[in-house]
């Protein structure tokens, strides 16, 4: 039996007995109809689901449609058309496209902006799956929403790269190249497709570049991606479609994220490593459990990038649970096949996750123990900042502050967070008063003065000038972007007493009290109010 096989029956296995040793203890809920749908899919077993308790769609305030296909059953009864909402009408609109039928989503009032746009995309390829004209049609495309430029751009690029219009392809192809920024629109999978069209029309589109300039998680994200089988408009409705689930689940319409994306393991089953793995990442960050963990351990997709991914969802989940730290080391230290920097990516992962846990020793050690050879030999510019954040606040303040200075070297000052980090531990020390005010006017500006933690730090600076009006004016600025931040609220109380604003001040500082119990100087803001 060969490994991929073990692997395979392994998991078969290993879900097998939970069900049928265990079937008796699994609770009649919504969340374990999902967690059997899932193994069910991926394995093609129905059979499975039935031997499960079912849960009672009677109590379900969505519409039975979608409850059946996220548990597999997908002959479901027609939906009055007065009662379909935009989901329904993408699944029936699949069901009929299966079929060869090319057939438009009806127009009606739509909740989301993104299913307006969706609509659009997908009634434009209507257009042209009946043979009609869809030049005329492309102006649909163009009244999109701006917020979903990538929409419109992917389905006129791949419309006029399906009649060879090079001449209007080289016209958007300057527009989406003269500006690098423009790219970051686009989601991975996007610019792989992309990017497979204009090289078919030997137009060098700068993808290298954009992944050298953008963070090496996103280049992974690339890499993988390539993986994502795309051949024509069918596949390009799907891939929006996958991205539509997003959409839903980030507005809390969980049951429509993992309807569509079941629903589109059915339809498009060459991708179903990428729909399974994301149902599961959404089961993940809605209801963390003992059950999806196992499930995340025991995903073995074809291409082996999941495995960075994988890992880096295993170790989150982790830390929701609770699990032993034990294990999640021993994951870091298996994981040796792997390049220096997704060691060191997963390795931070943990660190950081027991660095906000308050757990600043057992992370720096950790990170020590484990990696400290990757680190001395790392060229990249947020490990050793997060390196750097570590030793901090295990106040070995001096070879923080070189390793910090090597991230802002490394990186060319490109990241503000990364100035303001170092510049502010200054400013508290009262030290290099001048070079941390450089520093954050630069941070302040690539930020768009629109980061109220930077704002903070450069009034915080200029109160340590003792130029209050300065630092009244800043800190006031990074109160109305973040006025519920308590140190922020505590500069501003300070500022104000220290100008004779003393009722203002006091506000502030019973804000603070009331609100912010765990604000980490809350009894300093408690003592000093009571003295007011």
């Amino acid at each position: 039996m060969s490994k991929k096989l073990s692997i395979l029956f392994y998991f078969i296995c290993f879900f097998g007995f939970i069900v049928y040793a265990y079937g008796s203890q699994f609770k009649n809920t919504f969340e374990n109809q999902l967690l059997s749908s899932i193994y069910s899919e991926y394995n093609n077993d129905y059979l499975t689901w039935e031997k499960l308790p079912k849960y009672n769609f009677s109590n379900d305030q969505t519409p039975n449609l979608l409850s059946n296909i996220i548990i597999g059953n997908y002959k479901f009864d027609k939906i009055s058309e007065i009662e379909r909402e935009f989901i329904h009408e993408i699944v029936l609109f699949l069901e009929n496209l299966a079929e060869g039928k090319c057939l438009n989503i009806p127009d009606k009032k739509q909740i989301y902006i993104f299913e307006e746009a969706i609509l659009k995309s997908i009634n434009f390829w209507m257009t042209f799956c009946n043979n009609q004209n869809a030049q005329n049609n492309l102006e649909s495309l163009n009244t999109i929403d701006n917020r979903f430029t990538n929409i419109k751009y992917i389905n006129t690029i791949y419309y006029y790269h399906s009649q060879k219009d090079i001449n209007s392809l080289k016209k958007i192809y300057e527009e989406i190249t003269s500006n690098m920024e423009t790219l970051s629109i686009f989601n991975s999978k996007e610019l792989n497709v992309i990017n497979s069209i204009f090289n078919s029309y030997d137009l060098n589109f700068p993808l290298t570049d954009y992944m050298q300039s953008s963070t090496k998680f996103n280049s992974l994200s690339i890499e993988l991606d390539k993986d994502y089988i795309f051949r024509d408009y069918e596949d390009l409705i799907y891939l929006q479609l996958f991205q539509t689930s997003t959409y839903y689940f980030y507005t809390g319409e969980y049951k429509k994220a993992l309807a569509l994306l079941s629903y589109l393991i059915k339809i498009n089953p060459d991708n179903k490593d990428y729909y399974f793995y994301k149902k599961i990442s959404f089961l993940a960050e809605l209801s963390p459990s003992i059950e999806i963990l196992e499930l995340i351990k025991n995903f073995t997709p074809k291409n082996k990038n999941f495995n960075f991914f994988k890992n880096y969802l295993y170790i989150s989940t982790s830390f929701e649970l609770d699990t032993n730290m034990s294990e999640l080391v021993q994951l870091i230290n298996n994981a040796n096949h792997q390049t220096d920097w997704i060691n060191l990516e997963l390795a931070f992962l943990i660190a950081m996750e027991m660095h906000f846990l308050n757990d600043h020793r057992g992370a720096l050690d950790f990170i020590n123990k484990c990696c400290a050879s990757y680190i001395e030999k790392s060229n990249d510019a947020i490990h050793l900042f997060k390196y750097g954040i570590l030793l901090e606040r295990n106040n070995e303040i001096k070879q923080a502050e070189e390793i910090i200075l090597k991230s802002i070297d490394i990186s060319d000052s490109a990241y503000p967070y990364v100035l303001n980090y170092l510049a502010y531990l200054w400013v508290d020390n009262g030290r290099k008063l001048d070079l941390a005010e450089n520093m954050l006017q630069k941070a302040v500006k690539d930020s768009n003065y629109n980061d109220g933690a930077i704002l903070d730090s450069l009034g915080w600076l200029y109160y340590k000038k003792n130029n209050l009006d300065l630092a009244e004016k800043w800190i006031y600025d990074a109160y109305q972007l973040e006025p519920s931040e308590p140190e922020i609220i505590d500069h501003l109380s300070q500022i104000y007493y220290e100008l004779g604003r003393y009722k203002e001040s006091k506000f502030l500082d019973n804000k603070i009290i009331l609100f912010h119990r765990d604000y980490f100087k809350y009894e300093e803001v408690l003592s000093r109010n009571e003295n007011k």
